[in-house]
């Protein structure tokens, strides 16, 4: 039978945040957290001595010539990263766009995490595909889409109408297809370590950083799905509002946020002080 995925609107208890508060100052702190680092990594690279730019390619048809199409600076790219993220975060909070916000988490439709993460994290893998030596555009083109349509499997999976039996599966196929681009990259570790030209210890350390953090944003929607689904058996089991759907809507927001907070500031950290270098900075 169809589940038509709504929730019954969450009645709160005594002391609850009804208006969300804690999250509009949560998300307006990471934002400014963010932008603060953003400015800081700008400044940083205002005065760098040098910089680390990486090229991206092109193959002709005959193998033998690639051509180089631009340059990224990766500590460019880190930088206009975590500006992206802040502004996300700061433009919630804005008091004619958060009841909106608010709104759309307490019922399950997370439309700004969404449109966050679908360009957070396709730019953080294809920075990091960069840093292993992934140079042709065809594949980081396609790296880039195929993380951005993992994140279009999560809209689904709050939005479809779904049985039962298959609840899950938008949140599986997405982690199917999200995969893909890391074993990309490893396989290019592995087949650098082969021919005796390995990454370097921080390449490899920001590469299992931020696969670390991936698998840690997944975990995190999928006990948010979870959640949700408990509570809407629990509500049409009883035929009754449960006083704990506010609280644990508000949870999975704050998952969200923590963990966009703290894995894009590691990466703009990972990035300032190990391929750009302290010493690399004009004092």
């Amino acid at each position: 039978m169809a589940d038509d995925g709504a929730l019954i609107a969450p009645v709160p208890g005594d002391g609850e945040d009804v208006t969300g508060a804690g999250l509009r100052r949560l998300s307006g702190l990471a934002g400014m957290l963010l932008l603060v680092q953003a400015v800081v990594l700008g400044i940083i690279l205002a005065t760098a001595r040098s910089r680390v730019v990486l090229p991206i390619t092109l193959g002709l048809p005959d193998g033998r010539v690639r051509i180089v199409l631009f340059a990224v600076d990766i500590g460019a790219g880190v930088a206009v990263l975590a500006l992206l993220v802040a502004v996300s975060r700061l433009v919630v909070v804005i008091a004619t766009v958060f009841p909106h916000y608010s709104s759309g988490v307490f019922s399950n439709r997370h439309t700004a995490r969404w449109i966050e993460f679908v360009f957070s994290s396709s730019i953080t893998l294809f920075l990091v595909a960069q840093l292993n030596g992934i140079s042709d555009i065809g594949a980081l083109v396609l790296s880039y889409a195929i993380t951005s349509g993992m994140t279009l499997f999560s809209v689904l999976q709050e939005r479809a109408v779904r049985s039962a039996s298959e609840r899950m599966l938008p949140l599986w196929f997405g982690a199917a297809i999200g995969i893909v681009p890391w074993g990309v990259i490893a396989f290019h570790q592995m087949s650098a370590l082969v021919l005796g030209q390995p990454p370097s210890a921080l390449v490899r350390v920001i590469t299992l950083t931020m696969l670390a953090f991936a698998f840690a944003f997944f975990v995190s929607h999928w006990r948010d799905q979870r959640r949700r689904d408990q509570r809407r058996r629990d509500q049409r089991r009883r035929d009754q509002r449960r006083s704990d759907s506010l609280p644990s809507a508000l949870a999975g927001e704050r998952a969200h946020i923590l963990l966009s907070l703290a894995s894009t500031s590691v990466f703009v950290w990972l990035v300032a002080f190990g391929v750009l270098g302290v010493g690399n900075v004009r004092l």
